[in-house]
């Protein structure tokens, strides 16, 4: 920087700072002056006197104020019981006894005999000791500006003239009251330092102490960007539209974090202020600029309380009731009894220690709102890289102002927020108590024996700023407790408090709404200084939930409530249009359909007899085998099996059908054309699904339900779901019920366009052996996750189990066919599906030593569930809604089973807290044969997921004695209803709020429409939008947790130490004995969240890739669960990956380094080893090798179908907790509880020994963020 250069921006930096005194301003100096004279007198005038007030005071105490929308410029009248209370030109408060060196005026001294040391003395030494130039791990330099830009609103003295210097002894001869004024140090280092102005309290008659007057108005209202003045508003003013001159403000033009923040805000100002005079035209330009700076008023107010101090002080201190924000009402803690203004020691003591953060950069130069978002913090710094124009530097000024105050020093705050000095009453404090009393580290106690004569001497500032931080805090507990009493009183004495109903100046619950959508990102993108941020302003940025967002993806300002007769808004319903219907192809005649239904049936009969011989003479294998467990996880009930009966009988006419026209086709060939056309394939499709054929069907199965449902009229009134999820659309009652077929994305590709599993590509080669491609794409390399915690994983899968439940075949009577050998299909069930070990595979032999036959993975076939012609379609079991049905079950019969009596859930009482259900399972390896039962057939599959399932068990049971407690008439049926429906909120509230966005990042959050209401109602819901689960989502997008497992599943004590030893996952499949042990549950809990999960990426854990259910008595008796999910995405007809790429805006790729942009090039060699083209790759290995979103854990593949699946699960769920039916709506009181909800708040509530926990179980702890 040029010299010229650094002049200028050294200069408008002094004139600005807030650490420098000013002159008084001259409609305040009688006061001042009067104030003087009293204090001098040692004696104050009667109470309201107006020689006490000055000639310069503007209106009397008492009298009368009137009512009003907007605040005064000099905040009088905030109080209208007292309405000097917080003005300007009121005194600063105390919150400790003043500290005078003749108790009256003089500027505090030693206790000892000798001087205290130099203010600026103090601070050097201690900085040589200080690392000044660490950088905060998490914080950005808006944060210091943000509290800087606080001081500019609350904290302003000055200084009464006088005729010369104070260094200046030789100077003109001045008045002896002039001189004292001075308070410097004599010498040739002498700083020049006026003593601040004292002020006079006029209801305070019988204090004698000196309390300095406070120039800017106590209250968070703006003044620092508007002035405290009538004058200094005109002066700013442009009358136009509401707006004012960005370039006349005080702070806008200082050089560095100050400035750049203040114009930011005074732009938005003028934002608004445009858009309000657009809005409503018969608004006075007065009017729009009062309103205006009203609402930034507001969003400072909100910023500060909702994203700054949270930062500063910690979320425990923030969520308590004086400083925790009100949710969606308004707020009633304003009080008029309670005084307003600034603290003393707040002023010289707390606001100060900001600057011990603040970087060189934000001094240096004019920086930009960009800038302070980029760079960090400093950790603690107590010399900056400038001084001002006497040569003071920031803190070290403080600290001289906090002795000329006459505030108190270090160890009388000990004990103003919590007991921390124990001594008796009057016993001197010794630096060893210090060290006994406070959490300043000894090495710094020893540098204050070498400063300091006496303990009692420290000074407030020095001593609050060597105190460790509280954890989750900024500073120490002594910064930290001056900053919340303040913040505290300020919230309660303002009575234009943003939130307050108090008229005619509190806003509408509407614009209640607008205001806490605010953010300081969004703020700063509004004003137009910057084009990116992150959703956080103060923390700096990361790859996860804090990415750098464009502005168009952060929350805009909504200026909609403030539209004075609004024009009607036409709602245009979106209804989805039935697709034409084909036209019939020639050759579907009537005789071919019939003949074909007839062969079909023939086929059906043929397969029962071979189904019963086999079972007859081979009968199935034991539930508990490798193969018996693998086949649990998708384990059909009687209904699932009955629909599939019904359901073959139209896929194999289908197959007739195609064969007889594929027949008819090649005659064609053969006599007539050569060049004749086959049939297009996605045209027979579409036709055979219009072909009614159920009167054809004669004696063909129906459907059955082995938990048959009445199939009667909805009842449009109830509040409460069906366990099916029946009735949840009151057009279509059928869709999202349990036992319904998969929805899709796009239209199923299977190898004979009806059924049979895709194993060729578009060239015609074979597709890679399942096991190839987990091999080379999904190795097992180990990448722990930084940030998030094995419980993304735990609770992936049980959301996953909420949704999706998709059935397999099973053999005659229900048995398991053994599908491990090659040649299953022909010999043990058409369903069987295996894919042999390739040649040369690392683990797995080619050929079984025992047998010596080829060696195959096993695999079934999921069950169809079409109830119509054309392409196959598998059922899902559980319910298309977010409704925790794993929980709570999918059909009544198993709700009975779950039910106990009154309102509660059946459970397993031991020692400690309950747990599941124990029953018998066929597949249940316990040495005594039970495992526990959940609302999903899976709940005992491994610990960590029996773990989550009892933790909202344990919840339910927590809600209903706490409903039974507040409505006592309440019988068990309604009991049991409004906790399920209340668990089914925190379950949708945990996905979206918490779980989504560090899926799929906020960009994807947005763009999908998954970003969830702060308040209000949601009011999307779509009746004709279809809530039906994908299939891609189901057989591929939402299998991501097998990226993120771990080979085992940690424990940690209450003291949050390992507890060995940890649980294998190989060894924990269906194996429940460790988890009757008293207090494991919690164990796994705390192990779960403070463990990191795996990465996100195409790296799998070899214990599902090779030891996946495996018996260790047998070898290679396990199954890679990674080759399943290609072979299962194969089996349902799901198209290759490139096709999702269109799909989801991607490039199409039309070779292979179409790819590189989203996938790294070393994979895609990999790939290009075993895929023959770009259009073969498998839907799963593709979106799983993608370069994460930024902020994301998924690539955008994944991320599109998971999100657009999302969306759905919530426009399409009438009962979806945000929505505004009257009929199922909560409360507005009731849903602000919800949304309090987390996850970690759940688990901890229901832990048998509570301790502590961090606030999202998502994220790894951390004693920041």
């Amino acid at each position: 920087m040029k010299k010229p250069e650094m002049l200028i921006s050294l200069i408008l930096w002094c004139l600005c700072a807030p650490s420098l005194t000013l002159r008084i301003p001259e409609d305040l100096e009688n006061a001042a002056i009067n104030a003087l004279s009293s204090e001098r007198a040692r004696s104050l005038t009667q109470c309201g006197s107006s020689s006490a007030e000055g000639e310069g005071s503007v209106a009397g105490d008492y009298d009368v104020c009137p009512p009003s929308k907007y605040r005064q410029p000099t905040a009088e009248c905030n109080n209208v019981s007292h309405r000097k209370w917080g003005a300007r030109g009121d005194i600063f408060q105390r919150l400790l006894v003043a500290d005078y060196a003749d108790d009256v005026s003089q500027p505090r001294t030693s206790k000892g005999t000798h001087a205290l040391p130099d203010a600026e003395l103090v601070i050097e030494q201690l900085q040589r000791h200080v690392e000044g130039e660490l950088r905060h791990a998490h914080i950005t330099a808006m944060l210091p500006a943000w509290g800087q830009l606080l001081a500019n609103d609350l904290v302003e003295v000055g200084q009464l003239p006088i005729s010369g210097k104070c260094c200046e002894r030789d100077s003109a001869v001045k008045d002896p009251s002039e001189l004292q004024q001075c308070f410097v140090r004599a010498g040739p280092d002498c700083k020049e330092y006026k003593r601040s102005a004292p002020g006079f309290d006029s209801e305070a008659c019988q204090k004698h102490t000196r309390q300095q007057m406070n120039i800017a108005s106590a209250y968070i209202d703006g003044s620092g960007l508007y002035g405290s003045t009538r004058h200094e508003f005109d002066q700013l003013r442009t009358y136009i539209s509401g707006g004012v001159k960005v370039e006349s403000c005080k702070y806008c033009q200082v050089a560095g974090a100050t400035g750049a923040l203040h114009r930011a805000l005074l732009q938005q100002h003028n934002n608004i202020g445009e858009r309000l005079a657009h809005i409503n035209p018969d608004w006075s330009e007065e009017d729009v600029f009062l309103e205006a700076r009203r609402i930034i008023t507001a969003t400072i107010q909100h910023i500060t309380y909702n994203e700054f101090l949270p930062l500063v002080l910690g979320q425990e201190t923030t969520a308590k009731e004086g400083l925790r924000l009100t949710a969606e009402k308004h707020s009633s803690n304003y009080s008029s009894s309670v005084r307003g203004g600034i603290y003393n020691e707040f002023a010289t003591a707390a606001m100060p220690a900001f600057w011990s953060m603040y970087p060189p950069e934000m001094l240096a130069k004019k920086m930009s709102a960009h800038e302070l978002l980029s760079i960090a913090a400093l950790q603690k710094s107590l010399v900056p890289s400038q001084t001002n124009a006497e040569g003071w530097s920031e803190l070290a000024l403080a600290v001289h102002r906090g002795r000329d105050h006459g505030v108190a020093s270090y160890v009388h705050a000990l004990d103003l927020c919590e007991r921390r000095y124990a001594a008796q009453s009057g016993a001197n404090v010794t630096f060893d108590t210090l060290a006994q009393a406070s959490s300043i580290p000894e090495e710094y106690i020893t540098n204050l024996r070498d400063i300091y004569q006496n303990a009692e001497d420290i000074d407030l500032l020095v001593g609050a700023l060597l105190e460790e931080p509280a954890v989750g805090a900024l500073f120490g507990p002594t910064i930290s407790c001056l900053l919340t009493l303040q913040f505290e009183q300020l919230k309660q004495t303002d009575r234009f408090w943003y939130e307050n109903e108090i008229p005619p100046s509190s806003f509408t619950l509407e614009q209640l709404k607008s205001i806490r959508q605010t953010s300081l990102s969004g703020l700063l993108c509004g004003s137009h200084q910057v084009s990116t941020a992150q959703s956080k302003a103060f923390i700096l940025e990361d790859n996860y939930l804090n990415s750098i967002l464009d502005c168009d993806q952060l929350p805009k300002f909504d200026l909609k409530p403030w539209q004075v007769n609004p024009e009607d808004e036409v709602h245009v319903e979106h209804v989805e249009v039935e697709p034409a219907t084909k036209e019939a192809i020639a050759e579907l005649s009537p005789e071919l359909i019939e003949a074909a239904v007839e062969r079909a049936k023939q086929e059906l009969e043929e397969r029962k007899r071979f189904e019963y011989e086999v079972w007859r003479t081979k009968g199935g294998i034991s539930a508990r085998s490798p193969d018996g467990t693998a086949a649990s996880f998708s384990k059909a009930n009687l209904a699932a099996l009955n629909l599939a009966n019904s359901s073959l009988i139209f896929e194999l006419t289908s197959n007739e059908i195609v064969k007889s026209l594929n027949h008819i086709t090649r005659r064609k060939r053969q006599i007539f054309n050569p060049n004749q056309n086959a049939f297009n394939r996605n045209e027979l499709t579409d036709t055979l699904q219009t072909v009614d054929i159920s009167g054809l069907l004669g004696g063909a199965p129906k459907p059955e339900d082995g938990c048959p449902e009445p199939n009667q009229q909805c009842d449009t009134n109830t509040p409460f779901r069906t366990m099916s999820g029946r009735c949840n659309n009151l057009r279509n009652p059928n869709w999202g019920k349990s036992l319904t077929t998969f929805s899709r994305l796009l239209p199923a590709q299977y190898e004979d366009g009806i059924s049979a599993p895709r194993l060729t590509g578009v060239s015609g080669t074979q597709l890679p052996n399942p096991r190839t491609i987990s091999t080379t794409i999904h190795p097992d390399i180990s990448n722990l996750h930084t940030r998030y915690s094995l419980m993304v994983m735990q609770f992936a899968q049980f959301v996953d189990h909420d949704l999706t439940l998709t059935p397999i075949h099973k053999g005659f009577h229900e048995s398991i066919p053994s599908c491990r050998p090659c040649n299953s299909r022909q010999t043990v069930h058409p369903e069987c599906n295996p894919f042999p070990v390739p040649a040369g595979d690392f683990y797995y032999p080619e050929v079984n030593v025992t047998s010596g036959e080829r060696f195959c993975f096993p695999s079934m076939r999921s069950l169809p569930g079409q109830q119509s012609l054309g392409p196959r379609d598998q059922i899902n079991q559980n319910t298309h809604f977010l409704d925790a049905s794993m929980v709570y079950g999918e059909t009544t019969c198993l709700s009975a089973k779950l039910r106990g009596f009154s309102g509660r859930m059946n459970s397993t009482q031991l020692r400690g807290k309950e747990l599941l259900p124990l029953g018998p399972h066929p597949e249940c390896k316990s040495r005594n044969g039970l495992c526990f039962y959940g609302g999903d057939d899976r709940a005992s599959e491994q610990p960590g997921l029996t773990a989550i399932h009892t933790s909202f068990l344990r919840e339910h049971n927590r809600i209903v004695e706490g409903l039974r407690g507040v409505n006592p008439h309440w019988n068990g049926e309604q009991l049991f209803h409004h906790a399920r429906k209340i668990v089914s909120a925190q379950v949708q509230h945990v996905v979206f709020n918490e779980f989504l966005p560090r899926i799929l990042s906020w960009n994807a959050v947005n763009l999908y429409g998954l970003k969830l209401l702060p308040q209000g109602y949601y009011k999307d819901y779509n009746p004709s939008c279809s809530p039906i689960v994908f299939n891609e989502f189901a057989a591929a997008a939402f299998r991501i947790g097998h990226s993120l497992l771990r080979p085992h599943i940690p424990r940690l004590s209450v003291q949050h130490q390992p507890v060995e030893p940890p649980l294998l996952l190989r060894d924990g499949f269906f194996r429940m004995d460790a988890l009757l042990q008293p207090g494991i549950i919690d164990e796994i809990l705390r192990g779960l969240v403070a463990t990191p999960m795996e990465t996100l990426d195409q790296f799998i854990t070899g214990e599902v890739t090779n030891h996946l259910f495996e018996d260790r008595k047998i070898p290679f008796s396990g199954i890679d669960l990674i080759a399943l999910n290609i072979q299962r995405a194969r089996d349902h007809g799901i198209p290759s990956y490139n096709n999702y790429r269109a799909l989801c805006n991607l490039k199409r790729a039309t070779n292979w380094n179409d790819l590189s942009r989203e996938i790294p090039t070393e994979v895609i060699n990999r790939f290009q080893k075993i895929y023959a083209s770009v259009d073969d790759i498998d839907l799963f290995p593709g979106a799983m090798t993608e370069r994460p979103l930024q902020g994301g854990l998924v690539g955008p593949t994944l991320a599109c179908i998971i999100g657009i699946q999302f969306r759905q699960l919530r426009k399409c769920d009438r009962f979806w907790y945000e929505n505004q039916n009257p009929e199922v709506k909560f409360t507005e009181a009731q849903l602000a509880e919800i949304r309090k909800v987390t996850l970690a708040k759940i688990v901890c509530e229901n832990l048998e020994i509570t301790g502590d926990m961090q606030r999202a179980a998502f994220d790894l702890p951390s004693n920041f963020l």
